[in-house]
C-alpha cells in the first residue's frame, strides 16, 4: 500500500471529529459497492457497515491484501467476529510490502482470540520493522508485557459464575456500564440500542447512548427502559457511576451541555432530577471521563487527563466543603495511577473497597479491573490487585459495580454465546460467603385457610425436613412455632427438598430455591398448602 490503511482512517477520524459532532453514513439492505464507496465508508468510522462492503469485494477477489487488511481492522474494533481479524489480516501480510502496521492489529487480534505467543510474534515483528504507533494506541512492548500477564493470571481463574442477564436487559446492540444499589435491587445501565429515541446515529453506525434501568421485583428483572430526557438527550449520556443507596447518578455526557464532562444527578422521591454539571474542580477544558461518589456522600473519585498526572488519564479525589462544593481535586497518586490510563473508580458500599480499570499494573489485555484499599483517614491506597480471569478477559473491562455483601458484581463485556454486541452479566463471588435468608413457613389447609394453632397443636407432630436434592442430606428438621404458627428456618441460598411430616411418616414435600442474590429483606414466607 502507497498509504498506511491506518493514516486512511485516523486522518479521516481526525476531520470528522473536528468538523462535525456525529457523522451519518446511510445503511441499506443489500449492498452494492465498488473501491471508492466501501473506503469512504470504512473512513467514516462505521466498522459494521465497512465490513459489510469488504465482504462485497471479497467475493469478487478474496485474497486483494488491501481489502483483507481494511476488513481485519474493522472486525478487530468491532464485536462481531474477533477471529475473523486474524484470518482476514493473515492473508493481508502476505504482501511481501505489507504496512508494518499490520503486524501490530494482527498481535491484537492473537491477544483478543488468547494466542498469546503469536500475538508476541507479531509485535516483536513490528517493532523489527521500525513501526511507529499511531494516536493512543498501547506501545508494542506494553502489549507484550499484557501477554505475558495473561499467560501467568489466566490460570489462576477466580472461583466466580457470570451469567448473561438475557434479553430482559440485554439486546444485540451495545448494553454495557452496568451499576446497582447496594440491595441490588435496582440497575442502571448504558446502552445504544435502536430503539433510543430521540437519537442521532453516531460515528460506529449505532445510536447514541442513552441510559436505561431496569428493577428488580422479588423473582425476575423488569423489562428494561429508557430514563426520561431529564437525564437522557439525543447525544451521549452513559451511566459512570451510582452512589450506593442508589439516590445519586453520575453521568458522563457529550451533549449540547457539556464534552467530556461529568454531570450529577439525584433522586427526588422516586424520579432523578435534571442532571447538572459538577463544577469547574472537577471539569475542566480536558476530558474527565467518569466518576463515583462514596457511601457516605463527602468524596467524590474521577479520572481526568488534565495536565500534571503521571500519563493518560489519572484519578482523582475531592472532599466535599460545607458548603456543597467539591475541594480541589487530588491525585491518587502512583499506587494507583500509572503511564497509561487509568479510569472508571468504583467505590464499593463498605466505604473502603475500591475498584478502577487500568491498562497498566499487570493488565492481561487494554483495560483491566484492579481492587485496593482506601484508607480514609490517612489518604491512602493499597496495593491494587488484578480482580482477576474470568471478569478480566484480554479484552477491555472497564467497570464494576458490586452488592452490599461483596459476594455479587455486574459487568459489561463482548463473550462467546452473548445476545450480540457488548451485554451485561451477573458475577457471584463463590468464595464470599453468601447472605443467608430467614425462611417462615406456615400450614395452609387445602382451601388456603391458615390453620389455628389449635389444629397444630392437637396433632404436635407436625415436622419439616429440609435436604439437598442430589445426595438427599439432610440440612435439619424443624417444627412449628406454637406462638406463631410457623416454622422459622435459616438457609444460605441453595436449591432444596422440603418434606412435611406428620405423625412421622411424609406426607408431602416440595422443592425451593433460595435465591443466590442481595436480599433487600432477607425475610421469605413460604406457604405450605396440604393436600386432602
Amino acid at each position: 500500500m502507497t498509504k498506511s490503511y491506518r493514516q486512511l482512517f485516523l486522518r479521516a477520524s481526525f476531520v470528522l471529529i473536528f468538523f462535525s459532532t456525529f457523522f451519518v453514513y446511510p445503511q441499506s439492505g443489500s449492498v452494492f459497492t465498488d473501491d471508492k464507496k466501501a473506503r469512504e465508508v470504512f473512513m467514516s468510522g462505521n466498522m459494521q457497515e465497512a465490513i459489510r462492503h469488504f465482504n462485497e469485494l471479497l467475493k469478487i477477489n478474496k485474497n486483494n491484501k488491501e481489502y483483507n487488511a481494511f476488513i481485519g481492522y474493522a472486525y478487530l474494533v468491532t464485536n462481531i467476529d474477533k477471529k475473523k481479524a486474524v484470518e482476514h489480516l493473515q492473508r493481508a501480510i502476505q504482501n511481501k510490502n505489507n504496512d508494518p502496521y499490520l503486524h501490530y492489529d494482527l498481535g491484537r487480534a492473537y491477544l483478543l482470540t488468547y494466542n498469546f505467543d503469536k500475538a508476541i510474534e507479531s509485535f516483536n515483528t513490528f517493532i523489527s520493522k521500525g513501526g511507529k504507533e499511531d494516536g493512543d494506541d498501547l506501545p508494542a512492548k506494553r502489549l507484550i508485557e499484557m501477554c505475558e500477564n495473561a499467560k501467568n493470571l489466566i490460570p489462576l481463574r477466580v472461583n466466580v459464575t457470570i451469567q448473561n442477564m438475557g434479553e430482559a436487559i440485554n439486546t444485540p446492540f451495545p448494553d454495557y456500564f452496568p451499576f446497582i444499589d447496594e440491595n441490588e435491587s435496582v440497575l442502571y445501565f448504558t446502552t445504544k440500542r435502536d430503539k433510543n429515541s430521540p437519537a442521532v446515529t453516531d460515528i460506529d453506525g449505532f445510536k447514541t447512548a442513552d441510559i436505561y434501568f431496569s428493577e428488580f421485583n422479588g423473582e425476575t428483572w423488569s423489562k428494561a427502559k429508557r430514563m426520561p430526557n431529564t437525564i437522557n438527550s439525543a447525544y451521549i449520556e452513559e451511566i459512570v457511576g451510582l452512589s450506593a443507596d442508589g439516590e445519586t447518578m453520575l453521568i458522563a455526557v457529550d451533549n449540547e451541555y457539556g464534552m467530556d464532562d461529568i454531570f450529577i444527578s439525584t433522586k427526588s422521591k422516586k424520579n432523578f432530577l435534571r442532571s447538572e454539571r459538577l463544577g469547574n474542580t472537577v471539569n475542566t477544558l480536558n476530558r474527565e471521563k467518569a466518576a463515583m461518589i462514596s457511601p457516605d456522600g463527602n468524596w467524590l473519585f474521577f479520572s481526568s487527563d488534565t495536565p500534571g498526572g503521571y500519563g493518560g488519564l489519572d484519578i482523582y479525589y475531592s472532599k466535599k466543603l460545607p458548603n456543597g462544593d467539591w475541594s480541589y481535586p487530588f491525585n491518587a497518586g502512583n499506587i494507583i495511577n500509572t503511564e497509561y490510563d487509568d479510569n472508571f473508580p468504583y467505590i464499593a458500599p463498605d466505604g473502603t473497597t475500591f475498584y478502577f480499570a487500568s491498562q497498566g499494573h499487570n493488565s492481561i489485555g487494554g483495560y483491566d479491573l484492579f481492587v485496593s484499599k482506601w484508607d480514609e483517614q490517612n489518604l491512602l491506597f493499597s496495593t491494587p490487585e488484578n480482580v482477576g480471569y474470568p471478569i478480566n478477559t484480554p479484552d477491555d473491562n472497564r467497570t464494576i459495580s458490586v452488592s452490599k455483601s461483596g459476594r455479587y458484581a455486574y459487568v459489561s463485556d463482548f463473550r462467546e454465546n452473548g445476545l450480540g454486541e457488548l451485554d451485561i452479566y451477573k458475577v457471584t463471588f463463590l468464595d464470599v460467603t453468601p447472605p443467608y435468608y430467614i425462611l417462615f413457613a406456615s400450614l395452609y389447609s387445602s382451601d388456603s385457610i391458615l390453620l389455628a394453632n389449635r389444629e397444630i397443636n392437637q396433632s404436635k407432630d407436625y415436622k419439616l425436613i429440609v435436604k439437598e436434592p442430589g445426595s438427599k442430606k439432610n440440612v435439619g428438621t424443624f417444627r412449628p412455632n406454637l406462638h406463631n404458627q410457623q416454622f422459622s428456618i435459616v438457609l444460605p441460598p441453595g436449591f432444596y427438598i422440603f418434606e412435611l411430616w406428620s405423625n412421622n411418616s411424609p406426607i408431602q414435600s416440595f422443592e425451593y430455591i433460595v435465591p443466590d442474590r442481595e436480599p433487600s429483606d432477607n425475610e421469605l414466607t413460604i406457604p405450605i398448602y396440604l393436600n386432602n
